[in-house]
């Protein structure tokens, strides 16, 4: 139970926005995988991530729904609800809405995140705010 609150503090780091939080949660040598495109690696990547997300989607989300705790291990399904209005991935604002799930696996040591392993459906995002075709 402890491993799962604090990972709840990385999604709130999110949800709030707060960078102080993901320097609480995250271990000093924390190793992101894989990198988002154009992400430095660390804490400091993700704060600069974090702002990325912000300004493309001010009221970017994430809503926990599954936790499973094993050992050392947090895996996390999620829910990402946001809308475009900023640039994302080339792709002008639109003002659409979307929905996107995500898994993360969690490594935690010394009551902190050593590694975060992540797949976010940004393929189906892509799809919803327009900048893909409905059909392939």
């Amino acid at each position: 139970m402890e491993n799962i609150t604090l990972v709840k503090g990385f999604y709130e780091a999110f949800n709030i926005p707060s960078k102080p939080m993901l320097d609480r949660v995250l271990a000093d040598d924390w190793v992101d995988i894989p990198l988002a495109s154009g992400q430095g690696p660390g804490r400091d990547g993700m704060k600069a991530a974090l702002d990325g997300f912000l300004a493309s989607f001010p009221d970017f989300h994430v809503k926990n729904e599954d936790f499973i705790a094993d050992g050392d291990k947090v895996v996390v399904r999620s829910t990402i609800t946001a809308t475009q209005h900023g640039v994302f991935a080339g792709v002008p604002a639109t003002g659409k809405a979307l929905k996107i799930m995500a898994i993360d696996i969690h490594k935690i040591c010394n009551g902190r995140v050593l590694q975060t392993w992540h797949v976010e459906d940004w393929l189906s995002a892509l799809f919803q705010i327009g900048a893909m075709p409905p059909k392939l």
